[in-house]
């Protein structure tokens, strides 16, 4: 299944998620340095997004090894963790991410930046640039969001700060999928993962 996540073909024309209609399939490549207490993690973060329906991410160390699979939709999350063999299924809440990160960091706020959109809501004001993007946010517990765009092109920087936790997240390019598989947008649990439920 990852052989066919990655082996996708796809069109190297760059595409904004405002340029495709809901449901369509794109691939977006990126990658992020993740610091939290005296940790830092280098990864690579490979997403194929079926608009505002789901999204699928495959993280990978420098090295090339699989560090998780998430398959969010707006109710629900999932994932595996590979380096120690256990997956999680529960609804789309601030903490449902806490095994990955060691910290609350909403799902909710990585699917609207991944989508391209303005993540403000009740817990999290946004400053806008003059073309309507997101440019600073702030939010409860000393969470900051700082966003940094190359020019005119689809490559951002999301810094995304809560306490000791820090995440430099890079996005390099999207575009079009040419191939979209049904079972890439399906994770089941993988056979001898201990399977967790989130509430």
């Amino acid at each position: 299944m990852l052989n066919a996540f990655l082996l996708w073909s796809c069109s190297t024309t760059q595409i904004s998620t405002t340029q495709v209609s809901s449901g369509t399939p794109i691939l977006i490549e990126s990658k992020a340095r993740i610091k939290n207490n005296n940790e830092e993690n280098n990864v690579q973060i490979t997403m194929a997004l079926r608009l505002n329906q789901v999204i699928r991410m495959e993280i990978t160390g420098t090295l090339g090894y699989r560090v998780a699979t998430v398959l969010m939709t707006p109710q629900k999350i999932q994932y595996a963790i590979h380096l120690n063999k256990s997956y999680y299924e529960g609804p789309m809440r601030p903490r449902s991410l806490y095994p990955i990160f060691k910290k609350n960091i909403d799902p909710i706020l990585l699917w609207k930046i991944a989508h391209g959109v303005n993540p403000q809501g009740a817990d999290l004001k946004c400053s806008l640039d003059k073309k309507k993007r997101p440019i600073l946010c702030l939010g409860s517990e000393d969470l900051t969001i700082n966003w940094t765009y190359e020019n005119d092109s689809l490559q951002r920087r999301i810094d995304l700060k809560r306490g000791p936790f820090e995440m430099a997240w890079i996005f390099k390019s999207q575009s079009l999928l040419a191939a979209d598989q049904n079972e890439t947008f399906v994770l089941n649990k993988p056979e001898g993962y201990k399977e967790n439920i989130l509430k």
